[in-house]
């Protein structure tokens, strides 16, 4: 009896290269498309975390203020961290007192990294001194938080100091375009 002849078949169970190059072009596509839309992501994180960041150091200066009994000055910090400056992307004191010079340890009651990414500038004085009933008279002032990369059109946000000492983030986004 003859045997019946069995070809070979080939199981082809990879891709083509023409399967390759337009799935490669469809990633290429999708990633070019959300790359912006990530920055921009990226970028409106770091303004949150630094609106929450001076909402931090603004309540617990007042707390501090009220508990004490005594005065409580906020600054950024020169670099030796032992007066104030005018530039809020610096770090930023807690100072006992009403103290912009001479600052030594002692006096010091929290310290606060700055946040990175990000452009802090403030109206008004350079710093912020709460009295004992955890008011701000006269220090009321208006912060403006911007992405620190100017190569997108992302807003910024606003944070608010009363003269009661409490801090509100503004209602509507700052435009962060000069």
């Amino acid at each position: 009896m003859a045997q019946p002849h069995h070809i070979a078949r080939r199981n082809n169970t990879g891709f083509t290269l023409l399967e390759l190059l337009v799935a490669l072009a469809l990633m290429g596509m999708l990633a070019a498309w959300g790359l912006p839309n990530f920055q921009a992501l990226g970028e409106r994180s770091a303004v949150t975390s630094e609106v929450n960041r001076l909402q931090t150091i603004l309540t617990l200066a007042r707390n501090t203020a009220i508990t004490q009994q005594s005065d409580i000055t906020v600054c950024p910090a020169n670099e030796g961290k032992n007066a104030c400056s005018d530039d809020w992307n610096n770090p930023v004191i807690i100072v006992q007192g009403d103290k912009t010079t001479s600052i030594s340890d002692q006096d010091i009651v929290r310290v606060f990294a700055p946040t990175k990414g990000v452009h802090v500038t403030k109206n008004g004085r350079s710093r912020i001194k709460y009295d004992s009933i955890g008011y701000t008279r006269g220090y009321n002032s208006t912060y403006t938080i911007c992405p620190g990369n100017d190569q997108t059109a992302t807003s910024g946000a606003t944070l608010v100091l009363s003269n009661l000492g409490r801090a509100s983030t503004g209602e509507a986004p700052t435009s962060c375009a000069d």
